[in-house]
């Protein structure tokens, strides 16, 4: 932006902040001997945004927020793979001028495309959108850098996600799982692929969000409880999570492969996901189609874990047919502030509920 100004010597100066094509702010000023030449001036810089967006790629536009304002996201990490991954598809080689709602839309549709060429894609809606969400930000850092002056993605209409998953752990597949990695879930895990299934375990036991589980410290533990920082919990409320005899056996052996600082320091946010669906797979638990490629079994996936314990906390205990925890007690182990978000992980089948009302 930019300003027009009489001097003490009677000339006129143009000044403020000009963005440079990296984005970083420059305070310029510059003097004319005639208003009609500085206003022919301001002109020129006022055009600035639409000259820049014509020479600027998505790509350079990603990196440059990738530094500017993901790393200062608490889900910088999981951000920057997504937008890594938009870096590699055509749609970054284009200008930012280039791309309409149009090229969002066609870009919508060719990766909606891409899963149903592949069936063992983890491309859905829900990744989709998620990644149409992140691309909107990027286009709102750039019109708020003047870089450009218009979100390609605003009216974009999202695909339409599923409604909630239905799918917890069995027993069985819990059994399955140990088996596909060799595990028996008794000993400390040997590989990344067996720490990936105890970490899947731990979430079953203590419906612990993925993210949380995989920052658990030494220091958090406190015999049966552990206490997690504010900082660490997606809501940024400090809260403790009870934990069961199993779950206090499955720390005890992830333990003794001394990662420091974090527990489950050999997985993080990519490879955990990774190497469960390899487990996953190899036992048999993705999920299945018909001839029309049309889903009729969910598979199993990590955060999975955390319904499973959602629903099995809620459900009655054999002995006393009440709950086993109550919504506030599940609320407080889960880290729920919303009793509606809670309800998602609930997932008691219908045959489950028809022996109940036996």
């Amino acid at each position: 932006m930019a300003a027009i100004r009489r001097t003490t010597r009677g000339t006129d100066e143009v000044y403020g902040y000009k963005t440079k094509l990296d984005g970083t702010k420059q305070r310029f000023s510059r003097t004319f001997k005639t208003r009609a030449e500085a206003k022919r001036f301001h002109a020129e810089l006022e055009l600035g945004s639409a000259e820049r967006s014509s020479q600027i790629t998505l790509s350079a536009l990603i990196d440059e927020y990738i530094v500017e304002a993901t790393s200062q996201k608490r889900s910088k990490r999981t951000e920057e793979i997504r937008l890594r991954r938009l870096q590699r598809d055509k749609l970054a080689t284009r200008t930012l001028s280039s791309i309409t709602k149009k090229t969002i839309e066609n870009y919508i549709e060719r990766r909606l495309q891409e899963r149903a060429k592949n069936r063992d894609s983890n491309i859905s809606p829900s990744t989709v959108n998620r990644e149409l969400t992140i691309l909107s930000d990027v286009f709102q850092y750039a019109i708020k850098n003047e870089l450009t002056d218009v979100n390609p993605c605003r009216g974009v209409e999202k695909p339409r996600e599923p409604e909630h998953r239905e799918r917890v752990a069995s027993d069985e597949d819990i059994e399955k799982l140990l088996l596909a990695c060799g595990w028996d879930g008794h000993t400390v895990p040997k590989n990344k692929m067996q720490l990936a299934v105890a970490a899947f375990l731990f979430s079953c036991q203590t419906g612990m969000r993925a993210g949380e589980l995989l920052k658990i410290e030494y220091s958090w533990i406190d015999d049966n409880v552990l206490h997690v920082p504010a900082e660490a919990t997606k809501t940024l409320s400090r809260r403790d999570v009870a934990l069961s005899a199993r779950a206090r056996e499955i720390l005890k052996f992830v333990m003794e492969l001394e990662y420091e600082p974090r527990i489950f320091g050999g997985l993080n946010d990519h490879n955990r996901d990774t190497l469960f669906r390899k487990v996953r797979d190899r036992a048999g638990l993705g999920p299945e189609y018909d001839s029309q490629n049309r889903l009729i079994k969910e598979g199993l996936n990590f955060h999975d874990g955390r319904a499973t314990f959602a629903t099995w906390a809620a459900s009655p205990d054999p002995e006393t047919g009440a709950p086993r925890l109550d919504v506030l007690a599940l609320a407080r182990q889960t880290g729920h502030k919303d009793l509606k978000m809670l309800q998602r992980y609930y997932r008691a089948g219908a045959e489950e509920i028809a022996k109940r009302l036996k």
